[in-house]
């Protein structure tokens, strides 16, 4: 187990092999499964060692469409239940999508420990994706935005450099929401610019981590893989970079840098979404 002070490989997490990932076409997707269900689907792609360098990290990774007040009612409790979910993960960074404003302000009172990224620093259709961050584990490095097309607006998706604060290295996590249903032009547009960006981080030499909802079956991840060395966290491998989860729907974690293991993917019924978590381990600097 790596000698660090988080919370990190938690027990408890059930492994499921990934040879049963049903085949796939590519395609804008929706919720995928009643927000009353609760499945839970667990995979792991590398196992671990008892000999970790110090000097190696973990961060706890999710991600989580929360459905907006301004669609649904109960979006306070949505909210706070939200905010309890990612206290029960003792999540690292955690992504929200569909924020409103209400229920922001009450997830930043829910999740003492916490701080989040953009807030409402971005205007008002800037605040719709947060990044929440455990402070007792990371530090702020850089923050920074993409803007890109969404439902006929030019909007933000957010984007920070954080540093492991036990080994000073840090990693950068970008948050997506991409355009719904039909909007397959301004899906495409958006996810041409975070490649754009993603290739900058890649640069720095430090792991990158990308969630969210992209509202695409598989083809984001897809075009993303061809342009990156990004992977699912669902398992992904260079050869094979983007399995499906099982009830494969729009919600993404893929990363590089780092080690995957214990994904989950999650109907808990707080939203029409499931929540997505990952544990992603980052070796030691030789």
């Amino acid at each position: 187990m790596p000698p660090t002070t988080k919370t990190f490989l938690a027990a408890g997490v059930l492994a499921l092999g990934l040879g049963s990932a049903p085949a796939v076409t590519s395609g804008p997707a929706h919720a995928d499964t009643p927000s009353t269900s609760t499945t839970t689907t667990t995979s792991t792609s590398t196992s671990t060692t008892d000999s970790r360098p110090r000097n190696g990290y973990g961060v706890r990774i999710t991600t989580f469409n929360i459905l907006s007040s301004a669609m649904a009612r109960g979006g306070i409790d949505r909210a706070g239940r939200a905010a309890r979910w990612v206290q029960k993960e003792e999540a690292t960074v955690a992504a929200f999508q569909e924020v409103a404003k209400d229920q922001l302000r009450h997830m930043q009172k829910a999740l003492p420990g916490y701080n989040f990224f953009p807030r409402r620093t971005l205007g008002t259709r800037g605040s719709a994706i947060q990044i929440a961050f455990k402070t007792s584990e990371v530090k702020v490095m850089e923050t920074g935005h993409v803007m890109r097309p969404f439902l006929g607006w030019q909007r933000p998706i957010p984007y920070m450099r954080l540093r492991d604060r036990d080994t000073g290295r840090g990693f950068w996590v970008m948050a997506i929401h991409n355009a719904p249903g039909t909007h397959e032009t301004e899906r495409d547009v958006s996810t041409r610019k975070e490649i754009a960006k993603i290739k900058q981080m890649l640069g720095k030499d430090r792991p990158v981590f990308v969630i969210g909802d992209v509202n695409e079956r598989s083809e984001f991840c897809s075009q993303v893989a061809r342009a990156t060395p990004l992977v699912s966290m669902n398992g992904g491998t260079a050869k094979r970079p983007c399995p499906v989860p099982r009830f494969g729907g729009p919600d993404w974690m893929l990363g590089t840098g780092a080690e995957f293991s214990g994904f989950e993917k999650v109907y808990n019924g707080i939203s029409d979404h499931p929540a997505l978590t990952a544990r992603a381990w980052v070796p030691s600097k030789s």
